[in-house]
């Protein structure tokens, strides 16, 4: 295919989810990558993930899902219930295609496939470098190091990005009032075996969520509000063993194995961004668009980032043009996703008690309504492309990666015009 803009030098800052698959599929492209790292040792940060759909068809293209599906577990749907048992989510990803599935998987797991990838690739990997600013074509360090000159410059460096407060300060990006622990431990109570990501919630200051993550394992997710959360707060173990017990009884044997071990935790932010570029610097993933995890979109909507950029510099004449279609092809879904997360959210994690109740009242049969199963169900696959519109799985069961190309233009609308103008400023 002719690269109208040639062989970029771009460096991807950030060795996540988004950024080794963005840097991967670049350099694979014949662009010239490097990808910084702060870390001296790249490593996976987080819990267990829900890989849907989209996210699996990208790592189709980069001959990684069998390996994720073999090291992960298929997952057939979500299901929460209250502590009384009453259905408030049953969702089916074979109701939107016979075929189809997610897969649990742990980020670790994960992050060790895409890593071995990225190691294969020409991409150049620079470790030990944290990237703090951007000095119009150059990267610098928090040495005072100058990296560069690149072409183009994507951020992949997290919810947290360092880049995103530095070049882009009218962002949003503040930290969700609630976050949660988690652990991987081993599935003692069987729960996994359906094949299900499963909730259990009381009222929306409890929840705790069991995702099968491999032939024998379970991540568990507790929701705690932020002032519980803090590094310098002390879990009480025993406590915690006792509630979430309470609330699950039949996951007892495996709250007992957690509660002799450690909990992780994890902090999440709601990242709006005015645009998606600043100068020659794009932001993708949890850096452009970071939600809270209700809805399993996080590495998914970074995959398809990464390879929609891949694909729009592939036959675009500028780099501008580049990122008005990029823009074009990602916004509606992000906006979606950010907005729908945003909403759901205090539905299950607030201290909005009536929220509970509204939840518990109506949203079981909302699963069952035949106009709204299908928008749920969609959702939970990542495959909405806005309120009104989804894409439609192929005959395989798979997400087909090529629809954001044909995105009408006049999807674009005036933030991406905004963009250009900015970008070329």
């Amino acid at each position: 295919m002719t690269k109208f803009l040639g062989l970029l030098d771009i460096a991807v800052v950030g060795c996540g989810v988004a950024g080794q698959a963005a840097a991967t599929l670049l350099a694979e492209a014949g662009h010239r990558v490097t990808i910084y790292e702060k870390f001296a040792e790249p490593q996976p940060v987080g819990a267990g993930l829900l890989l849907q759909p989209t996210g699996l068809a990208v790592l189709r293209e980069l001959g990684l899902a069998d390996a994720a599906i073999a090291r992960g577990a298929r997952v057939g749907g979500l299901e929460a219930r209250t502590h009384r048992g009453r259905s408030i989510l049953d969702l089916r990803y074979a109701d939107l295609h016979p075929l189809a599935f997610g897969v649990g998987i742990q980020r670790a797991a994960l992050f060790d496939l895409l890593h071995g990838r990225l190691l294969k690739s020409p991409a150049a990997l620079v470790t030990g470098a944290e990237i703090v600013d951007v000095d119009k074509t150059h990267l610098v360090d928090e040495s005072g190091a100058r990296h560069g000159p690149f072409d183009l410059i994507v951020a992949a460096d997290g919810a947290h990005s360092a880049l995103r407060t530095r070049l882009m300060p009218e962002a949003r990006a503040p930290i969700y009032p609630w976050g949660c622990l988690w652990t991987t431990v081993p599935d003692l109570s069987g729960i996994g075996a359906a094949g299900l990501l499963r909730q259990r919630v009381r009222g929306t200051r409890l929840m705790m969520g069991l995702l099968p993550v491999g032939r024998d394992d379970v991540t568990i997710y507790w929701s705690l509000p932020m002032r519980a959360l803090g590094r310098s707060k002390t879990i009480d173990l025993e406590a915690w063993r006792q509630t979430a017990t309470a609330l699950w009884p039949e996951a007892a044997a495996i709250v007992d194995h957690a509660a002799t071990g450690g909990f992780a935790r994890a902090i999440y932010r709601h990242v709006a961004l005015p645009r998606w570029n600043a100068g020659p610097v794009l932001f993708i993933g949890d850096a452009a668009h970071g939600t809270s995890p209700q809805l399993g979109q996080g590495a998914n909507l970074g995959l398809v980032d990464a390879w929609t950029l891949a694909t729009t510099l592939a036959d675009a004449p500028d780099l501008l043009s580049a990122f008005l279609r990029f823009e074009r092809c990602r916004d509606p879904a992000v906006r979606y996703y950010r907005r729908a997360s945003h909403l759901l959210t205090p539905f299950f994690q607030s201290r909005l008690l009536p929220l509970g109740w509204l939840r518990d009242a109506f949203m079981g049969w909302a699963c069952h309504v035949p106009g709204m199963r299908p928008l749920m169900g969609s959702t939970l696959a990542g495959i909405r492309r806005g309120w009104l519109s989804s894409s439609t799985l192929d005959s395989e069961g798979h997400y087909p990666l090529a629809w954001p190309l044909s995105a009408p233009a006049s999807q674009s609308g005036p933030a991406s015009a905004r963009s250009g103008q900015r970008s070329d400023a």
